[in-house]
């Protein structure tokens, strides 16, 4: 069979809740048919949050088809009114980097593990007492990709990528730190005319990507939550223009700002309501317990080699058959009771008891907090320290303590090729509020005894005061 015939054959239309019709690129097709993404429908994007809206079930699988999708419609886009407003522009960006693109937003997740974001707290606990470097889903997402690669070669190879191609799709999942202060710095001209394009998967410079578009549209959709955030309105206006050091942007028009700050105070409103509801972490605490706890518990990889739960990111091969599952695994196989118990509780939605919060400072840990818990009772204080559960809740608007829209770029009518950012008084105030993080430490009772939920109470309020 030809290739132009193999290449028709493979394309795919998929009927998305969020987006429609979307058709992808028959390289992306046969990525999605791998195991190291199908893997992805069984890890909920919100993770716990699902306990406390039932509609709150979808997945990762659905989530990054979505950013492949809107990945391809901003590239596309941008690309497309630099070549009809510049001959010298035609074919800057071509058809591989423009797929390039699309495979970076398909895969930007696959490192997820077991309830998504939740998995992290366990591999790192577990790290930090073996001395070992921090772990985030971003490196095990970019080593699937090099394994994917790797099953699939000849399939990259019919539409020419390489090995080069596949490190630039890994960049463009995951920037390298400072990577736009040393593009800025240097003399590669090739570079600086397409760092843009790494702002359109996972965008360090601002924080306004497809990735975000994607699910604040899908989250609100199955929370059933009102999104008056309008991503189609930002693709319609997005330019790639230089800054004044001769680097290229994704730029937005500047009467767009409004949208902007939509999309960030959406943010905002669906960490407070959902991602980090007190209910949402309660569930969350409770998962992260059981698979702790859990330590008798081994994946299984088709070669047949075992890791533990939180060992699991060193063997891709075991990592790809780890899912949120685990929990029925927990459940039927672990010889931990603890472990067990807190995994029958938290299916029949009996979950830990949620006493106060309190507003704290940056530097502040989880054993800090116990410690100020336990000191407001001397005498019984210690005998109860098994029995408290510390969660940190921050709030921002993607940019910890600072303005998002200021490090964004825009354009204006009368000059479209040049990016500028804002300054704080050319924005208006009304928009703004007046503080822009939070961060919150919020206390939970394990124990289901009445009187340890009592005492415990007791406690919290006094340190809360």
């Amino acid at each position: 069979m030809a290739s132009s015939e193999k290449k028709t054959r493979l394309s795919k239309v998929f009927k998305d809740p969020v987006h429609g019709e979307i058709e992808l690129h028959p390289l992306c097709v046969k990525i999605i048919d791998t195991q190291e993404f199908q893997r992805l429908r069984f890890i909920k994007q919100l993770g716990g949050c699902c306990y406390l809206y039932h509609g709150a079930t979808h997945t990762r699988f659905e989530h990054c088809i979505g950013v492949c999708h809107l990945a391809g419609k901003l590239v596309e886009a941008v690309t497309k009114r630099l070549e009809d407003e510049s001959v010298v522009d035609k074919g800057l960006v071509s058809d591989k980097e423009k797929l390039c693109v699309k495979i970076a937003g398909l895969c930007h997740d696959l490192g997820h593990g077991p309830y998504s974001h939740m998995f992290e707290n366990v591999v790192n606990e577990d790290r930090k007492k073996k001395g070992q470097v921090k772990w985030t889903h971003e490196d095990a997402s970019k080593e699937l990709v090099d394994r994917i690669y790797r099953n699939l070669d000849g399939d990259f190879k019919d539409y020419d990528l390489d090995e080069k191609d596949v490190e630039i799709i890994k960049e463009l999942i995951h920037p390298p730190e400072n990577h736009l202060k040393d593009v800025s710095e240097g003399d590669d001209e090739d570079k600086k005319k397409k760092f843009f394009l790494y702002e359109i998967v996972a965008n360090e410079t601002c924080g306004v990507d497809v990735d975000k578009w994607d699910y604040f549209a899908r989250d609100a959709l199955y929370l059933g939550v009102k999104n008056g955030f309008d991503h189609d309105r930002l693709i319609s206006s997005a330019r790639a223009c230089y800054d004044d050091k001769g680097v290229r942007h994704v730029a937005y028009r500047d009467k767009d700002i409004s949208t902007l700050y939509e999309m960030f105070h959406l943010r905002y409103s669906l960490h407070r309501i959902a991602y980090q509801h007190k209910v949402t972490k309660a569930a969350d605490l409770m998962i992260l317990d059981a698979m702790q706890k859990a330590d008798d518990i081994v994946i299984k990889a088709d070669d047949g080699n075992v890791k533990k739960i939180s060992e699991t990111p060193d063997d891709l091969g075991t990592y790809v058959n780890l899912n949120d599952n685990v929990i029925f695994k927990i459940k039927e196989q672990t010889g931990n009771a603890k472990a067990k118990e807190v995994v029958n509780r938290l299916l029949r939605r009996d979950l830990y008891e949620y006493l106060g919060k309190k507003i704290i400072g940056d530097e502040e840990t989880e054993d800090d907090i116990v410690n100020q818990v336990l000191s407001e009772n001397e005498n019984e204080g210690e005998s109860l320290r098994s029995h408290v559960g510390v969660f940190f809740a921050s709030f921002d608007y993607g940019s910890k303590d600072k303005n998002p829209v200021l490090e964004a770029y825009f354009y204006g009518k009368k000059d479209m090729k040049k990016a500028v950012q804002k300054k704080e008084g050319e924005v208006s105030q009304m928009m703004l509020p007046k503080k822009f993080n939070e961060k919150v430490a919020r206390v939970y009772c394990k124990s289901t005894d009445p009187e340890h939920v009592e005492k415990l109470r007791k406690m919290v309020n006094e340190w809360r005061k």
